[in-house]
């Protein structure tokens, strides 16, 4: 009877270590991944932006602003929220896993009548959560940044827009990311953050 415990208590340890590599090393990579791609991309379309603005604004071409505004006011917007997502689903991966790994350090104390297991129940307790609203803070930050400086080149250069016009689009805008922000705080609130 104590060989096939032994043998579940070591079927537990590897599936243990396996998910603690997972959501130590390979999924804050695949994390941070994502925001390099994210700034590689937004760094592009910042300098191909400074670029066509450096002979100075009046003097843009229309094909080149229409550009410009369709990439800040709907590329950059998306982008930011698509990485947003994606990231947030990673975050939500290690979250479970995490759960999992606690109850494995749980059954394994249990078993072993002393706490020998105690990683993630250190995590949750002393858990550094700022960096990851920093991340969704600037993420949707340039989402909304990128919108409104679209609308603001439609009514400067492409005179697309009224002033009335321009005003709304702005309050429609900000009104847009803040319903947006809303369900995604709601969301980490009920998924994501720590129980």
């Amino acid at each position: 009877m104590d060989d096939i415990k032994n043998q579940k208590i070591d079927i537990i340890m590897k599936d243990y270590e396996i998910l603690k590599t997972y959501s130590t090393i390979t999924s804050p990579s695949i994390r941070y991944n994502l925001i390099s791609i994210f700034f590689a991309t937004i760094g592009i379309i910042f300098s191909g932006t400074i670029f066509a603005l450096s002979s100075g604004i009046e003097k843009l071409y229309i094909e080149v602003a229409v550009i410009i505004t369709f990439l800040w006011g709907f590329f950059i917007p998306a982008f930011s929220l698509c990485i947003l997502y994606i990231w947030l689903g990673e975050e939500q991966r290690m979250i479970r896993i995490g759960k999992f790994c606690k109850e494995k350090e749980d059954l394994i104390n249990l078993y072993f009548k002393e706490e020998i297991l105690n990683w993630e129940t250190y995590k949750r307790k002393y858990s550094i959560i700022y960096p990851e609203f920093l991340i969704i803070g600037m993420l949707f930050g340039l989402s909304l940044g990128s919108s409104v400086a679209a609308i603001y080149l439609s009514y400067k250069i492409l005179s697309y827009l009224s002033l009335l016009n321009f005003i709304i689009f702005i309050i429609l805008d900000i009104l847009i990311h803040l319903v947006i922000a809303y369900l995604t705080f709601r969301f980490i609130k009920k998924y994501i953050l720590y129980n």
